[in-house]
């Protein structure tokens, strides 16, 4: 028996022959993500029960989880992981027979889950969550000019130091001078790292915040870091609302629903899991997000974007 802190099975009515054995497992407990997954599981006709246990940003107590449950993860007909640290986790123990299908996750090449988003490794596939560094750069520039811009990142999340690395390199490429900004907000001696971030703001066109798990569980501190009228850009949706001026994808419920059409996949029809290319939002599909909050949205050249525009 699985201990987990919230149980949603059964979750589509009364349990049958063919009901599915999924275990869920989050890193900052249940978010829209998590909704959209469930939820399009029903309407592809999944009968499921569906466990959840969620690490509470604490990967000791994740490892210490897989390694108390392994025999029983092994009976599982899917495994659910959200983000990279809980992905990568999961992926260091012995459950490769168990289909894995992981979310929100947003460079699983350059952490180095998967080779390429075309051939996963055996036993997992999953949903990209945004767009490469250099495809959100190239649609910024359309709307906003840009000569040097700060990159904030936590550089203790593996998912955070990869797509600085990336936009960094994309960055110098197109002649914009990047300047990094290391900041880990649940830390110790906060002010501290405040006090000597925000005055390097100074002279920057905008500011790029990197997907990372710590700035949205501390996502409020992001205002005190961005100044009115300064521009800035999130990898993630998620920080709209909390003082990014925009960010270029999707909502996190549809990045759920696609990871549930790749488990449906593998459930109903036998696919296996290496054989499901990483779903990607494409570029000319993805939401131009816009914080009508933020005074610096203002400032930004929507007439030239070329994806649909959504105020928030």
């Amino acid at each position: 028996m699985i201990l987990v802190a919230v149980v949603l099975s059964p979750v589509f009515g009364e349990a049958a022959d063919d009901t599915k054995s999924i275990l869920m497992i989050t890193w900052r407990g249940l978010t829209p993500a998590e909704e959209g997954f469930v939820g399009k599981l029903g309407e592809l006709g999944i009968d499921a029960d569906i466990d959840h246990f969620d690490a509470n940003r604490d990967q000791t107590e994740l490892a210490g989880f897989l390694r108390e449950n392994l025999d029983v993860l092994k009976t599982r007909d899917l495994i659910y992981t959200f983000g990279t640290t809980v992905t990568q986790t999961v992926n260091n123990f012995d459950i490769a027979n168990v289909p894995r299908v992981f979310n929100i996750v947003a460079d699983p090449v350059g952490v180095g889950l998967v080779g390429s988003l075309d051939c996963p490794p055996p036993g997992m596939t999953g949903a990209k969550m945004s767009l490469s560094p250099d495809v959100n750069l190239e649609l910024f520039r359309k709307i906003h000019p840009v000569q040097t811009m700060a990159i904030l990142f936590d550089p203790r999340e593996n998912n955070a130091v990869s797509e600085a690395d990336h936009l960094t390199i994309a960055a110098e490429k197109l002649g914009i001078t990047p300047k990094r900004l290391r900041f880990a907000p649940d830390a110790d001696e906060t002010d501290l790292q405040l006090s000597s971030l925000i005055p390097q703001l100074e002279g920057v066109d905008a500011l790029y915040v990197t997907a990372s798990s710590s700035f949205i569980a501390h996502s409020g501190i992001l205002k005190e870091i961005i100044p009115d009228d300064l521009v800035s850009i999130g990898s993630s949706t998620a920080y709209i609302d909390e003082g990014i001026t925009l960010a270029f994808g999707t909502e996190y419920r549809e990045r759920g629903e696609a990871a549930a059409e790749l488990a449906a996949k593998i459930l109903l029809d036998d696919v296996p899991p290496n054989k499901l290319p990483i779903d990607e939002i494409d570029a000319a599909d993805a939401i131009l997000f816009v914080n009508t909050d933020s005074k610096a949205a203002s400032t930004l050249r929507l007439e030239n974007a070329t994806n649909t525009v959504v105020y928030k």
